[in-house]
This record gives structure tokens, C-alpha cells and sequence, in this order.
């Protein structure tokens, strides 16, 4: 059987781009082409698309690039769990098939959810995400103490 989580880190690395693309496609839309892409998060000119885009478009933005920040953070815990579960020897394909999902309806609820009162189906998703991890971790140290 073919070892699928090699393959699933840069799967992963595109999953937290597409947030960040969708975001700067998004702005450029709204905001008839101009982009400032020497200085994209500097203050002064997010307060500018604050102010030359609908709040509802806005709002859609900060919440893409939060998912991409969120996804970039939570890199290295994901490539440490492939690492720990390969070198344990361990069948990673159905953690890594699980982790990416719920990275998927991670990325999908924080983009589209707005409403403050359902917005926690996110936090369900990063958490069964973040749970897939220190899964493969404990599996990985229980196989590597009875070796």
C-alpha cells in the first residue's frame, strides 16, 4: 500500500494558500484590480480596503487570511505528526486523509460562516484536526515503547 503522507504535506501547504489566494483575488475584485503587493498587511493599507470595500467583502477577507494564518501555524504541528508516525513505522494513510478533511471544513466554515452564534463549527473542525495530531503522537510513542 502506497504511504500517502509524504504526499499529503504538500497537499496540506496548498490547502493554507487557497484561503490567502482567495483573499487577495477577492480585494483586487472589489477593489477594480489595485492590489499593494509590496506591502499587503501593512496598516495603512488594509485600513484602505476597510474603507474602499462593503463590510460583508471585508469582513470575507480578514477571515481568509486568518484561516491562511491559521493553517500556516498549525504546519509544523501536522509535518511532526507524518514525521512521528513514519518513524514509528505506522500506517499514516488513514490519519493524514482525516487530518486534510478536517482541514477542508476547517478552511470552508472559516471563510463562509460570519454568524458569531454557529462560527464554533469551526472550532469543532480545528479541534478534531489538532486531535487527529496528538493521535498519530501517542500511537506514534506507544508503537516506538513496545519496540
Amino acid at each position: 500500500m502506497t504511504n500517502l503522507s509524504f504526499y499529503a504535506i504538500p497537499v496540506y501547504y496548498s490547502l493554507t494558500m487557497i484561503p490567502h489566494a482567495y483573499a487577495t483575488l477577492m480585494m483586487k475584485k472589489a477593489n477594480n484590480g489595485r492590489w499593494n503587493n509590496a506591502s499587503p498587511n501593512s496598516t495603512a493599507w488594509v485600513e484602505s480596503l476597510r474603507k474602499s470595500t462593503p463590510a460583508d467583502v471585508f469582513s470575507r477577507y480578514e477571515r481568509a487570511k486568518a484561516c491562511h494564518r491559521n493553517g500556516m501555524e498549525n504546519f509544523p504541528l501536522f509535518v511532526g505528526a507524518v514525521l512521528a508516525g513514519n518513524l514509528a513505522k505506522l500506517d499514516t494513510n488513514v490519519f493524514v486523509v482525516g487530518y486534510l478533511l478536517s482541514r477542508v471544513a476547517y478552511t470552508l466554515a472559516y471563510i463562509n460562516i460570519s454568524n458569531p452564534k454557529i462560527s464554533y463549527i469551526r472550532s469543532i473542525f480545528w479541534n478534531v484536526g489538532a486531535l487527529w495530531c496528538m493521535w498519530i503522537f501517542v500511537k506514534s510513542g506507544l508503537a516506538m515503547t513496545e519496540k
